[in-house]
């Protein structure tokens, strides 16, 4: 998910830990062995949630706890692979790739009491589709039948290829085969909604605790909309209920992170994100984790900024990003250099196993003196001497820094260039980003799905998460051909994609940061949470805290 939004060994960025106990003892709760712990866990999360409205979440914070609620047909199991979870067992796929039926299970309810139906899905995919929610995730549903044609308001949601066979049974007609659609299934926007109780909370619905309905392992409770802490509550009308073993678990957002440091020694929260010095002089602690993640981080330049479609300014930009310096001095904490759009050990070749990461290669070096040379030739074909250039990026304390060593590398490096900073809260970045009130976004994204078109999708032309408006005809055709005509042919469906790769390098069309990991302290007591390489980055839904 977006920007922020996660595979092969990916790990939480508000993966938390264990619970218990007195404050004052962050390892283990009081008392004798035989005590039974307090099924409690004590979170932190690095951003405020954005919404509960599965149509409209686009940031994996709002993600990761919306599927703590709510499930779709299909989960991600430990092994990163589609397993049932609403649905009663694997569906039918028909030969030709174009046909998926599911029964579902006939214990499952919404936390009101109501049964989940194959209906409650059939209205959330209409709702996805329908041009008037503005869902930014819609685009996912193009290879369903009507879908394309609904999206562009020459049809109505009600013809959309899903269809209810009674209450118990949905089929998913498919106008070409999508090798990934099993995976989609198990992703946010695809989960159901109660028409009945969405209607009733009408523009209200997923704005609080209040206003959305639960049918996963937990309810959310205590969320005001806007509030920095949130409550993560069992579910008694849970089918599997009995699987559950936490009781609650309580999130704040604690975005300093020598405050969640100093919170998580006095024993008040069960983790710690560590960044730069503090990896380091934690480094040989024994709660110390480091989680390697499939997510990069880039820059976004703004194609609507004059000066920015000077593909020379946009190179030396990128030129002058020390991004060994960045990982290994600013950050610390694990995350490493990529020279391209995809992370490593993301998705590999369908002819030899090579990375695609590897196959791409880089195309953004550190080189001042290349990119000075660069700038002076873009300040004589802009007619310039100097410009400033906007940078918005998230208000938490990581994002922030990064945000200031841009600027610093960019102004230091390249005379003349002023980087005005906005961080602000990730909501209003979200918002800010889709508004394109920015020159240059610090951003990133978590793949949904285990496929490459996950993030080459970002950057075609009418992406909705193509905030700056890149538009390369070469490329658009490039990523048609492999949802279209190699669809299923994977030798030339990669060929398609590692091209397209190609056109993003030639155009200097983002620049590459990192590839995120994750350093945190955090109580070893709570046991049993699951880290997924796909979709939702954590699970803590068969997760329970032992005694020592």
């Amino acid at each position: 998910m977006r920007k922020t939004k996660v595979l092969v060994g990916l790990l939480s960025t508000a993966v938390l830990l264990a619970a218990c106990g007195n404050e004052g003892d962050a390892a283990a709760p009081s008392g004798s062995a035989a005590e039974a712990a307090e099924q409690v866990v004590r979170y932190t999360a690095p951003t405020e949630l954005a919404t509960l409205d599965t149509a409209l979440m686009t940031d994996i914070n709002s993600a990761n706890y919306g599927g703590h609620i709510i499930e779709g047909l299909l989960r991600i199991d430990a092994d990163g692979k589609p397993v049932p979870a609403i649905a009663a067992e694997e569906g039918t796929i028909s030969e030709d790739g174009l046909t998926y039926t599911y029964r579902l299970r006939e214990d499952a309810q919404w936390s009101n009491g109501t049964p989940v139906t194959a209906h409650d899905f059939v209205f959330a995919m209409q709702k996805l589709v329908n041009p008037d929610t503005g869902a930014a995730y819609s685009y996912l549903t193009e290879t369903i039948v009507n879908a394309p044609e609904i999206m562009a308001g020459e049809k109505e949601p009600s013809e959309l290829g899903v269809t209810a066979n009674g209450d118990y049974e949905i089929t998913f007609q498919l106008s070409q085969p999508t090798p990934y659609f099993e995976y989609l299934l198990a992703f946010s926007p695809f989960f159901p909604q109660n028409q009945e109780f969405v209607e009733e909370q009408g523009d209200r619905y997923g704005t609080s605790s209040d206003t959305v309905l639960a049918n996963g392992p937990f309810t959310l409770e205590n969320w005001d909309g806007t509030g920095l802490t949130w409550d993560l509550v069992k579910n008694e009308n849970y089918y599997a209920a009995d699987e559950v073993q936490l009781d609650e678990v309580n999130v704040q957002v604690i975005k300093e992170t020598s405050t969640a440091l100093n919170l998580f020694e006095s024993g008040q929260v069960d983790n710690a994100h560590l960044t730069g010095q503090l990896v380091k002089q934690y480094a040989d602690n024994e709660h110390l984790v480091v989680q390697p993640k499939a997510r990069t981080a880039y820059v976004e330049f703004n194609w609507d900024n004059e000066y920015l479609q000077n593909d020379k300014l946009r190179e030396a930009l990128g030129l002058v990003i020390n991004t060994e310096d960045l990982v290994n001095t600013i950050l610390g904490d694990g995350s490493t250099e990529i020279g391209g759009f995809l992370p490593e050990d993301f998705v590999s070749s369908p002819v030899d196993g090579t990375d695609f990461a590897e196959e791409a290669g880089d195309f953004l070096e550190y080189d001042v003196e290349r990119a000075q040379q660069l700038w002076d030739e873009a300040k004589a074909e802009l007619g310039v001497g100097a410009i400033t250039l906007s940078l918005v990026g998230d208000d938490d304390e990581k994002n922030k820094t990064i945000s200031q060593y841009i600027q610093g590398q960019i102004q230091n490096n390249l005379p003349g260039v002023t980087v005005e900073l906005r961080n602000v809260p990730k909501k209003n970045r979200l918002a800010l980003a889709d508004a394109d009130e920015f020159d240059l976004l610090q951003t990133g994204w978590g793949a949904d799905f285990a496929d490459a078109s996950n993030f080459m999708d970002l950057m075609y032309s009418e992406s909705p998460y193509n905030e700056g408006g890149y538009a390369n005809e070469e490329f658009d055709a490039l990523i048609e051909s492999a949802k279209s005509t190699n669809a299923n042919n994977e030798e030339a469906r990669w060929e398609n994609l590692q091209d397209a790769h190609d056109i993003l390098e030639e155009d200097y069309a983002f620049i590459p940061l990192y590839q995120e990991a994750e350093s945190q302290l955090r109580n070893p007591a709570v046991k049993g949470i699951l880290f997924r390489s796909v979709g939702n980055e954590f699970d803590l839904s068969r997760a329970s805290v032992e005694s020592e």
